[in-house]
């Protein structure tokens, strides 16, 4: 049977056993592990307070041992590992041993499990969260899409990530689940910023896909790594349905923004002229406009370089603009203000104007006397309104819809666009002819007598 619990603890305090009947003072105890060949339990005592225990078996005429542990340690649930746990934990090391073949095989198969083991620590511990992959997916997008694109994609990672959902940002990208996007993205939906949550809910999903593949791409430089196996945000449904914008300008309402817009003082004279510039050019879009610097105007070529970032996967396609004399007139009026500048359209100098500051001038301006005609409120509108009204005043004067369309920037996109037809200044006749078309529309507005007199009376 062996020795008891209670025997051994006496021997552990004063090194007397009891052997065949007499007690003897002894460093070592040891009892067979099974079978033949299975090796012993060996006790061996360090002091009053430590027993160490071994696996000891004899391998070609040489005892070797294999220590597991200390009698008597604190095991699991507080418990003390006594004699009987041991005799089953050498009877079981004693079985793997021999499975093995011998000690050494034995030592080095658990070496290799202590470096796979290891490894999966490591790699686990590397991967990286929500926010480091979102990061990357920026970093990814940098020269895919417009400076504006990137400032609400970092914007959404400060703020709506890190700041607003800081717990489920420092989770492993590999451990969000559908309800953590859910979360975030309720925050912008309760607000009843619903277009907005579409929109986060299109970044975090491209976000996801980009981490799916990036670990695998030859091209990529980041070293962290995903462990993705499934993008979560592809189970939540895409439940917004935007309205399309219908609102334009009549020609009163026209005529009398593009008269009014530079008389008054809460709006700046960049700002306002800006307005007058893209109405000038058929309606362009002021974030690419307003992003170009002196160096994008070919004044001898009289033409605007922007540069189209629109569509899926924000593919970058020079597009040029022609500038009219009245474009031009504009511009030498903005080259008195800020010519000095990298930027045209600036009110500091040191930046661009912010793509949300012209949404905040025409509302500025719906707030002063001009805000009314026939003392009735104008509706409210917005820059892409006013892109809108133009287009709209291209078609109501016989502007063919392609010439229309090519000089907005419209449709000129896929296979053939990007192999074929990717010359921007073999679109410039077509594009003339539509802007030219335009101006002589604009200049019948712009000089005609408003009917209906603005409350202010000018």
């Amino acid at each position: 049977m062996g020795y008891s619990d209670t025997a051994l603890r006496s021997w552990r305090k004063t090194g007397v056993i009891k052997k065949q009947g007499q007690e003897v003072i002894a460093k070592t105890i040891s009892e067979p592990a099974g079978p033949k060949g299975a090796g012993s339990l060996l006790l061996e005592r360090r002091s009053t307070e430590a027993v160490e225990v071994y696996l000891a078996m004899r391998v070609r005429g040489t005892q070797r041992r294999i220590k597991l542990g200390g009698l008597f340690d604190i095991g699991a649930g507080g418990r003390d590992l006594g004699i009987a746990y041991w005799r089953e934990e050498v009877a079981r090391v004693s079985g793997e041993v021999r499975q093995h073949g011998d000690i050494d095989r034995y030592e080095e198969h658990l070496r290799q499990s202590k470096i796979t083991i290891q490894k999966r620590i490591d790699a686990e511990a590397s991967r990286a969260s929500l926010a480091d992959l979102f990061a990357d997916y920026i970093e990814d997008r940098r020269d895919k899409v417009s400076a504006d694109q990137l400032a609400k994609f970092e914007r959404f990672l400060e703020v709506d990530l890190l700041e607003r959902s800081a717990s489920i940002s420092r989770l492993k990208a590999r451990d969000v689940l559908p309800v953590h996007v859910l979360e975030i993205l309720r925050k912008a939906w309760d607000r009843s910023a619903k277009g907005l949550a579409d929109k986060q809910r299109a970044w975090l999903h491209a976000a996801f896909a980009f981490g799916l593949k990036a670990e695998y791409s030859l091209a990529r430089t980041s070293a962290k790594t995903f462990g993705l196996t499934s993008n979560p945000v592809a189970l939540l449904p895409k439940e917004y349905v935007p309205t399309p914008g219908t609102r334009t300008l009549t020609d009163q309402e026209l005529q009398h923004f593009w008269a009014t817009i530079t008389e008054i003082s809460t709006v700046g004279p960049v700002m306002a002229r800006l307005f007058q510039f893209i109405i000038a050019l058929g309606g362009q879009r002021v974030d690419q406009v307003t992003r170009e610097p002196w160096e994008s105007y070919d004044f001898e070529a009289r033409t605007l370089r922007l540069i189209d970032a629109k569509g899926r996967g924000g593919v970058r396609r020079v597009h040029l603009v022609p500038l009219t004399e009245r474009a031009l007139a504009i511009l030498t009026e903005v080259k008195k203000i800020t010519g000095q500048h990298k930027w045209p359209w600036t009110t500091t100098g040191r930046s661009p104007i912010n793509v949300s500051s012209p949404v905040h001038a025409v509302s500025t301006w719906l707030d002063t006397e001009y805000g009314k005609l026939d003392d009735k409120k104008i509706e409210k509108f917005g820059p892409r309104d006013l892109r809108r009204t133009c287009s709209q005043i291209m078609q109501r004067n016989g502007v063919e819809d392609r010439l229309s369309d090519l000089l907005q920037s419209h449709g000129v996109s896929g296979v053939v666009a990007d192999h074929y037809r990717n010359n921007p200044a073999a679109y410039l006749p077509e594009k003339l002819k539509a802007v030219e078309l335009f101006d002589g529309a604009l200049e019948k507005i712009l000089s005609a007598k408003l009917i209906v007199e603005s409350s202010s009376g000018k």
